[in-house]
């Protein structure tokens, strides 16, 4: 194993410096490949003059590149480069930063056991700094590992304690443990309690002005009452987010809700009305090209034609 000195005294490095910006502004503009040469680059050249905490952050910036490309081996790859990077600069906090990527990657790859033993080094290592906010995400993906398990009362535990450490830090990220949390509590059948943390989330999209987040929820919500046999509510609700998913031009967002709709239709007996809004949702999803959308829809549509006889 290669390990550096991690009291060297770094080097000023414009040159590197340059390419990592120049990586930073690639990236933005979505040219990934331009982006991802100049990150090697100033990777280089910062390993070169000593200081490898920023080539520990250009190796992570590679690292989530290549996961954008769908590299998903090769960003597992990088990321342990860019902790052994960090370790060996004396950088905790980038450290667990890489480690929290890395359990990401290795979650999308199905290598759950992989993930979570990232995921437990980056929460020794947050707890150790105090950092609260690294805790929180922690704990949330934590309970993404435990919902993929289908451990759905050990999900639910992780989503709260998410709650608790972003809230405290003010991290906008509880948006998404307060919708993880109503998800699993629905699944468990606990939908009084998945309809107050999504009405929760709902209200923070409100507050936020944050339309894309308010139909998501509003999705969501629907899909509470609809698992509760509160199909009426499921309707209103859903007909609220259609309505905003139209006027944002927001295709998935219209899918999701249509095939609720649809899913209402078909349990009211509204067959030939269940058939339109399943359709709706395959337009919507085929204009996206998602590909899980497209396959709800098809299958939804079977069940239509079976029904229709």
């Amino acid at each position: 194993m290669i390990t550096r000195k991690s009291g060297e005294q770094a080097q000023e490095n414009p040159s590197a410096e340059a390419s990592f910006q120049f990586g930073v502004r690639a990236s933005t503009g979505n040219e990934l490949e331009q982006a991802a040469e100049s990150f090697s680059e100033a990777e280089q050249s910062f390993d070169l003059g000593g200081d490898y905490r920023r080539a520990a952050e250009s190796r992570a910036m590679i690292a989530a590149i290549e996961g954008q490309n769908g590299l998903l081996e090769q960003s597992v790859s990088s990321s342990r480069y860019a902790i052994q990077l960090s370790h060996d600069a004396g950088h905790p906090s980038e450290e667990a930063e890489s480690l929290l990527a890395l359990g990401h990657f290795e979650r999308q790859l199905g290598h759950l056991d992989q993930a979570v033993e990232a995921y437990l080094m980056a929460h020794r290592l947050y707890q150790a700094l105090h950092q609260v906010q690294g805790l929180g995400r922690v704990a949330l993906a934590l309970g993404h590992i435990e919902l993929q398990r289908t451990h759905l009362d050990y999900a639910a535990q992780h989503y709260q304690e998410a709650i608790d450490y972003l809230r405290a830090a003010a991290d906008t990220t509880e948006i998404d443990a307060l919708k993880s949390l109503a998800n699993a509590e629905r699944l468990l059948g606990n939908f009084s309690e998945a309809e107050v943390h999504c009405r929760l989330a709902l209200e923070k999209y409100r507050v936020s002005e944050d339309v894309f987040g308010r139909i998501d929820a509003l999705t969501d919500l629907g899909r509470i009452y609809l698992d509760a046999g509160r199909l009426d509510q499921a309707s209103q609700t859903w007909i609220e987010a259609l309505n905003l998913a139209r006027s944002t031009e927001y295709e998935e967002g219209q899918g999701d809700v249509s095939l609720g709709l649809a899913e209402v239709d078909l349990r009211q007996n509204r067959v030939d009305q269940a058939g339109l809004e399943a359709r709706a949702a395959l337009r919507a999803y085929t204009v996206r090209r998602y590909d899980l959308g497209i396959a709800n829809a098809e299958r939804l549509l079977a069940a239509i034609y079976l029904r229709d006889g």
